[in-house]
C-alpha cells in the first residue's frame, strides 16, 4: 500500500514538473524568430531628408576595464559601498564605485580633485580595455543620426584631431574651426562585465562608472554659435543633452541658472515645426534637477531615459528628492506605470509658454518602451522600438550583424500592461515581437532587446539607442 502511494506521489511530482517545464517553455521567445521579426519591423520605414540639430558638449572618452585599473593603482574594495554627490578623494571614489558596482547601475560623477582625476587618466594607459574615442552625449547621438542618414548640426567643442577623426560624414560642427579648442575635456569610462567581482562585491549586470572633471562642457561653450546656426538649419528635430555636466560643478553665484535660462531662451525661440527632445542622464544634485524641471523639461516634446533616470524623474515629481539608485532591470509593468506617472506629473507642471509632452522613450537592458500621445506627430513607434532594440545589440556587441549566438532574451513571451487593477496581460509573438496597443489618449509600443552576451561597450548605449528610435519618428 505504501509502495503504491509512493508511486502515485512520484507520478504526481513528475507530471507537475512536466507541466511547469512546458509553461516555462510557452513563456520563452525564440531568439532567431525575434531577430527576424525585429529586422522586418525596423525595415518598415526609412530615413529620408531629415535634418537634426544636437547639443551640448563634447569630450574624449577614455575606456578602461574598471577593476583592472583599480588593481593597477592599488585601490581596495571598501567595507561598505556609499553614495556621494561628487568625488573628493580616493576613498570616496572606492566607496562610490562599490555602491553602484554591486547594483549593476550606471553612474556619472564629477571629480573635485583634479590631480586625482589626472592621475586616473594617466594610469589608464596600458591597462586592459584601454581605448579613446570621441564622446559626449551630443556627439554620440549626432554620429548615430548621421549613420542612419540624417543631416546633423552639432553644438560641441573639441580638439581639432578629435573632431576630424571622430565625427561622421553628415555631421556639421557649429562654428566650424571656431569650435576647436586646445584641450579636450576627458571622460574616464570604467566598464565592467556582468558577474565581475571586486572583493566581496559582484556586478549583477554589465555597466559603467564614469568620472570627469569637465570645464568647457559645464559652461556650455558652444551655445551661442549653435543657436545662431540652428536658426538657419530648419531642423525637423532639436535634441538637447549633456546637461548633467552641470551636476555639482563649482559655479560662481547664479552662473548655472543664467546658463539654463539661455537654454530655455533657445528652446522657446525654436520654431514649433521643430520638435524638441531632451535626453536625461545620471545626476545627483536635486537643485540641478529642479532647474531642469523649470528651464528645460517643460519645453520638450519628447524625453528619453534609461531605468536609472526613470527613477530619478519619477522620484523628483513625487517626493522632490532624487533616488540614488534604481532597479537595474525593472519589471516592464512597473516601468510602464512610472512612465504613465511622469506623463501625468509633467502635464500638471506644464508651462504656459511651454510644449506638450507627447513622447517618452525608456531604454533598458531587457526592453524598449515608447509611449506617444494619440494624434501627435510622432509616427512609426513600432519600427522605432524595433530599431532601438536592435541598436542596443549593435552598439554593445560592436557589430552590425545580429548574431543570436551572442545574444539572449530577458523579456518573457507575455507581460502585464500595469501593476494596477484592471491591467491586461499582453502576449508577445516571436515572429511579431513588437507589441503595440492603445490606452486612453496614449499609444504604447514595446520591443524585446536581444541582449549582447559578449559586451564590448556599454557607455554611449543610451545615446545610440535613443537616437535610433527618434530618427524613424521625425
Amino acid at each position: 500500500m505504501a509502495s503504491a502511494h509512493s508511486i502515485v506521489t512520484c507520478m504526481s511530482v513528475a507530471i507537475a514538473a512536466i507541466l511547469y517545464f512546458r509553461s516555462k517553455q510557452a513563456n520563452v521567445l525564440d531568439l532567431e524568430s525575434v531577430k527576424i521579426g525585429l529586422l522586418e519591423e525596423e525595415a518598415k520605414t526609412s530615413v529620408v531628408d531629415r535634418r537634426v540639430a544636437v547639443a551640448f558638449g563634447g569630450c574624449l572618452d577614455v575606456f578602461v576595464n574598471a577593476v583592472e585599473l583599480f588593481d593597477k593603482i592599488g585601490c581596495q574594495p571598501p567595507a561598505e559601498g556609499k553614495h556621494y554627490s561628487t568625488v573628493g578623494n580616493r576613498k570616496e571614489m572606492e566607496e562610490m564605485f562599490a555602491y553602484f558596482f554591486q547594483h549593476g547601475a550606471a553612474a556619472e560623477r564629477y571629480v573635485r580633485d583634479r590631480e586625482l582625476f589626472k592621475g586616473l587618466v594617466s594610469s589608464s594607459h596600458g591597462t586592459a580595455g584601454y581605448r579613446s574615442v570621441i564622446g559626449g552625449n551630443a556627439p554620440v547621438m549626432a554620429n548615430r543620426f548621421a549613420r542612419e542618414g540624417a543631416d546633423v548640426l552639432l553644438g560641441a567643442t573639441f580638439e581639432r584631431n578629435t573632431a576630424e577623426a571622430g565625427l561622421w560624414k553628415g555631421v556639421t560642427l557649429a562654428g566650424g574651426q571656431e569650435a576647436y579648442r586646445n584641450q579636450d575635456d576627458v571622460h574616464l569610462i570604467m566598464e565592467y562585465p556582468a558577474g565581475k567581482e571586486w572583493g566581496v562585491y559582484r556586478a549583477t549586470r554589465a555597466n559603467r562608472f564614469i568620472l570627469h572633471s569637465d570645464v568647457a562642457n559645464a559652461k556650455l561653450e558652444s551655445l551661442d554659435v549653435f543657436q545662431d546656426e540652428l536658426k538657419q538649419q530648419k531642423a525637423n528635430l532639436l535634441v538637447v543633452g549633456g546637461l548633467q555636466m552641470m551636476d555639482s560643478f563649482p559655479y560662481q553665484g547664479n552662473e548655472r541658472q543664467k546658463l539654463l535660462q539661455r537654454v530655455e531662451d533657445l528652446l522657446v525661440s525654436t520654431d514649433t515645426d521643430t520638435r524638441v527632445h531632451f535626453e536625461l542622464a545620471s545626476m545627483s544634485d536635486e537643485s540641478l534637477f529642479n532647474d531642469l524641471l523649470e528651464h528645460v523639461i517643460p519645453f520638450a516634446d519628447s524625453l528619453g531615459m534609461n531605468e536609472q533616470e526613470l527613477g530619478l524623474i519619477e522620484s523628483m515629481l513625487k517626493t522632490n528628492s532624487l533616488t540614488t539608485v534604481s532597479d537595474s532591470n525593472p519589471r516592464l509593468a512597473s516601468a510602464l506605470d512610472q512612465m504613465r506617472d511622469i506623463f501625468s506629473g509633467l502635464t500638471d507642471k506644464r508651462r504656459q509658454n511651454g510644449r506638450q509632452l507627447t513622447r517618452l522613450h525608456v531604454h533598458t537592458l531587457a526592453y524598449q518602451a515608447i509611449i506617444t500621445v494619440k494624434g501627435s506627430e510622432w509616427k512609426n513607434s513600432g519600427p522605432a522600438a524595433a530599431k532601438a532594440a536592435l541598436t542596443a545589440f549593435r552598439h554593445t556587441c560592436a557589430s552590425q550583424t545580429i548574431d543570436v549566438e551572442k545574444s539572449r532574451l530577458i523579456m518573457d513571451a507575455s507581460f502585464m500592461s500595469s501593476l494596477r487593477v484592471g491591467a491586461r496581460r499582453m502576449a508577445v509573438s516571436s515572429t511579431q515581437p513588437v507589441t503595440c496597443w492603445s490606452e486612453g489618449e496614449y499609444e504604447f509600443c514595446v520591443a524585446p532587446v536581444l541582449v549582447c552576451r559578449k559586451v564590448f561597450q556599454t557607455a554611449g548605449g543610451g545615446d545610440n539607442i535613443s537616437a535610433a528610435g527618434l530618427v524613424l519618428q521625425i
